[in-house]
C-alpha cells in the first residue's frame, strides 16, 4: 500500500463558469463522460480525474454539474470532498449556484479550499480586481470559515494554473486526514458492468480500508459481497484506503442491486435506520422556516430519501439558527454518528439547510436527551463517549456498535474510555448512573418478588433474570447481583436469592399446616401420601400445598421422588444405607430382592429405584442392579 495519503478535491460553482475546461487544464482529462455533455458544453452527471499534486499526496477531482437541475448529481458528487476548488467565472462574479453550493460546501463541514476566478483573460485588470474583491466578500459572509486563496486563472491560456496547483497543495496537505484504521465505508456513486469483470462499483472511501478478497456488505438490500479488484484512478491495487476515489470489482451483486445511493461496508455493526436524531443548521438564505412535521429530503452520501421532521417542542427552526430534531425516515439510511446530510424541501425544491446526526434511532423520549445529545457533539472525545453510553442506558453501548454511535474510531474510543466515568462488561459499557440503576432495580424486584412468592425461602436467579432482562442487559444484572452478594445486600442459597431477613413468610395457619405436612410425609415412611392425596387429607388449596412442600425441599427435610411422591430426607438417607448394604457382596439384584429389602409396594418401588439411580447410589443392568462404581 502506498504510504501517500488519499485526497479528494471537488469543484463547485455555477453553471458555465469553466469548472471542467479548469480540471481538463490541470488534469489533461475530460470528465464530462456522456456524448450529450460534451455536445452541449453542459456537464450534468460528476466526473472523476487524478490529480498529481505531491509526492506525498494521492489526489483526484470530482467535478460536479453546475446547473441547479442536476443539483441531486452535485450532491453525489460532494460526498467526501475533503477540499473544495470554488469556481467564479470573472467576467460574471457570483451566481445563484455559487451561493448554494458553497453554502453546501459549509453544512458538509469542508474547511479547507481554494477560489478559482476562471476566464480571467477575458476581463481588463479593474474588473479582475472588483472580481476578486466581490469574492472576498463572499467568503467572509461566513465568519467562522477561514479565508481562502483567491487565484485568477484561465484554462484557455494557462495562466494562473501554477499558482492554483501550489494553493491546492497547501489546502490539501492542511485538510483533515481521514482514518484509515475507522470502519470501511463508500458510498456508491456509479455502479455497472464490464466484460470479463462483472460488476463494479465506484466512489471515495469516507473511512477505512478495503482489501481484495474481502468480504462486504451493501446497503439497503444488506447482500454479501466479496471483492474481486481494486482500482485507484485506473491503477491496480490489493488494498484502498480512505479519502481515495475507488473502483471495487464485486461478486453477488448487480449493477441494479449496486446503484448510485447504496453503501459498501464491512463491519457487521452497521444496520439501515429510519429515525434519525440531528442539529439541524438553516441557512440565513432559507425562504421559510423548518416546520414540526415538515416533509423534506435527506441526502447522505450518495443517497436521497424523503423524510418528516419532528422538531423540539414542536417548535420551527427559523433561517439562519440551528435546532434540535428527529429525522423519521421513509426509506432507511446508513448513518453513523457525527455524518453530515443536506437538508432540501420537498417542494418548491431548495437547499435549507444540513443536518448533523448525533443519536441512531432515538428514543421516543429523545427530547429529554437534548443535553446529552449536545456533549456528543461539542464535547471532547471522553464526554462523547460518555453520551453515548448514557443513550444505551440499561441495555449498553456494545463494543461492536461504539465507533458508530460515538462517530469515532476504535482507536480513538479505547482512549477515550481510560478517560470516561464508564465501566465495562463483557462487550459492553454502562455509564456509573446505570449502574446504581441496575442495583437499585434488583434490589425491587428482589422485594416484589418476595412479597409475590412470600412462602418461599427465596427467588431464583432464573425468575430474577426473566423479570429485568428485557429492560436490562444479562451482564449488567449478573454484574449487579455480584456486587449486591459482595456487599451482603444479597444472600444466596444454592440457586435461590433473597434479601437479608426475607425468608418465608407464613401465617400461623400456614405454619401449623406445614407442621401437619411434614408429620404426614415423615410418619409415610418410604410410601408416604401422594400429593393429591395430601391435598385432600390436609384440606389444602393445590397453589398453597405446592408452596409448603417446596418449602420443606429448600429447607432440606424432604426431597420430590417424583412431582407426586415427597419422602422424608432421613428416610431416604436410611434407604441408601440398606441398599449399599444390601449390595456390597452380592450379584447383581433385580427389583424384586429391593421390594423384599425396603418393603414398599410396587407402585413406589419403581420410583424409588428411579430415584436412587437419579442419586448414583445404584446402576440397572440387563442382569439387575449393583452399586454404582
Amino acid at each position: 500500500m502506498s504510504d501517500r495519503r488519499g485526497v479528494v478535491i471537488g469543484t463547485a460553482g455555477h453553471v458555465d463558469h469553466g469548472k471542467t475546461a479548469l480540471v481538463r487544464a490541470l488534469t489533461g482529462v475530460e470528465t464530462d463522460r456522456w456524448r450529450q455533455e460534451r455536445e452541449r458544453g453542459l456537464t450534468i452527471d460528476i466526473g472523476f480525474a487524478p490529480f498529481s499534486l505531491a509526492s506525498d499526496v494521492e489526489a483526484g477531482i470530482v467535478d460536479v454539474p453546475g446547473h441547479e437541475d442536476f443539483l441531486k448529481n452535485m450532491l453525489a458528487g460532494a460526498t467526501g470532498i475533503d477540499v473544495l476548488l470554488l469556481v467564479i467565472a470573472a467576467d460574471e462574479g457570483p451566481m445563484p449556484q455559487t451561493h448554494e453550493h458553497l453554502a453546501i460546501a459549509r453544512l458538509l463541514g469542508i474547511s479547507r479550499g481554494v477560489v478559482a476566478l476562471t476566464k480571467s483573460d477575458k476581463v481588463d485588470d479593474d474588473w479582475l480586481a472588483l472580481a476578486v474583491e466581490t469574492t472576498h466578500e463572499l467568503m467572509a459572509e461566513d465568519q467562522q470559515q477561514e479565508a481562502w486563496r483567491v487565484i485568477p486563472v484561465s484554462a484557455t491560456t494557462g495562466e494562473g494554473l501554477n499558482n492554483l496547483r501550489v494553493a491546492l497543495k497547501a489546502a490539501a496537505q492542511d485538510a483533515k486526514v481521514r482514518p484509515t484504521d475507522d470502519l470501511f465505508r463508500l458510498p456508491v456513486d456509479r455502479g455497472f458492468s464490464i466484460h470479463g469483470t462483472g460488476t463494479v462499483v465506484t466512489g471515495t472511501i469516507w473511512s477505512g480500508a478495503v482489501r481484495v478478497g474481502e468480504s462486504l456488505r451493501l446497503f439497503p438490500g444488506g447482500e454479501s459481497l466479496r471483492v474481486r479488484g481494486l482500482q485507484v484512478h485506473g491503477d491496480k491495487r490489493q488494498e484502498a484506503t480512505a479519502g481515495r476515489r475507488c473502483a471495487v470489482a464485486v461478486v453477488g451483486a448487480t449493477p441494479t442491486e449496486a446503484e448510485r445511493g447504496s453503501v459498501l461496508v464491512a463491519d457487521s455493526a452497521w444496520c439501515p435506520l429510519d429515525r434519525l436524531g440531528v442539529r439541524v443548521r438553516m441557512l440565513p438564505k432559507a425562504r421559510q422556516p423548518l416546520e414540526h412535521g415538515q416533509r423534506i429530503r435527506v441526502y447522505l452520501g450518495t443517497r436521497e430519501v424523503m423524510a418528516r421532521t419532528l422538531t423540539f417542542e414542536r417548535e420551527p427552526i427559523s433561517a439562519g439558527s440551528s435546532g434540535w430534531a428527529v429525522l423519521a425516515l421513509e426509506s432507511p439510511l446508513l448513518a453513523r454518528t457525527r455524518d453530515r446530510a443536506i437538508l432540501r424541501f420537498y417542494s418548491p425544491l431548495a437547499t435549507i439547510g444540513g443536518a448533523r446526526i448525533v443519536d441512531l434511532d432515538p428514543a421516543r423520549s429523545w427530547m429529554d436527551h437534548v443535553e446529552v445529545w449536545h456533549r456528543i457533539l461539542e464535547g471532547s472525545e471522553a464526554a462523547a463517549f460518555e453520551g453515548a453510553v448514557e443513550l444505551a442506558g440499561t441495555k449498553g453501548l456494545s463494543i461492536e456498535e461504539a465507533p458508530l454511535r460515538v462517530g469515532y474510531s476504535s482507536v480513538k474510543i479505547d482512549q477515550a474510555a481510560s478517560q470516561a466515568l464508564c465501566k465495562r462488561i463483557g462487550k459492553f459499557w454502562f455509564s456509573s448512573d446505570t449502574m446504581e440503576i441496575a442495583l437499585q432495580a434488583v434490589e425491587e424486584t428482589m422485594h416484589r418478588l418476595h412479597k409475590s412468592n412470600r412462602r418461599a425461602t427465596g427467588v431464583s436467579k432464573e425468575a430474577l433474570r426473566s423479570v429485568l432482562v428485557p429492560n436490562y442487559a444479562l451482564d449488567l444484572i449478573e454484574n449487579a447481583i455480584s456486587q449486591l452478594l459482595r456487599e451482603d445486600r444479597l444472600e444466596e442459597n444454592g440457586p435461590l436469592l433473597s434479601l437479608p431477613d426475607q425468608g418465608a413468610q407464613l401465617t400461623q395457619e400456614e405454619i401449623e399446616a406445614c407442621d401437619r405436612l411434614l408429620a404426614t410425609i415423615v410418619s409415610g415412611g418410604l410410601q408416604p401420601p401422594r400429593v393429591t392425596d395430601l391435598a385432600q387429607d390436609l384440606k389444602l388449596s393445590r397453589p398453597v400445598l405446592d408452596d409448603l412442600l417446596r418449602l420443606l425441599q429448600e429447607q432440606g427435610v424432604t426431597k420430590a421422588v417424583t412431582p407426586e411422591i415427597h419422602v422424608a430426607k432421613a428416610e431416604l438417607d436410611r434407604m441408601v444405607v440398606v441398599v449399599q448394604d444390601l449390595l456390597a457382596n452380592r450379584d447383581p439384584a433385580p427389583p424384586t430382592v429391593f421390594k423384599e429389602a425396603l418393603g414398599v409396594s410396587r407402585k413406589y418401588l419403581i420410583p424409588l429405584l428411579g430415584y436412587l439411580d437419579q442419586e448414583g447410589v445404584t446402576k440397572r443392568t440387563e442382569e439387575g442392579r449393583v452399586l454404582s462404581p
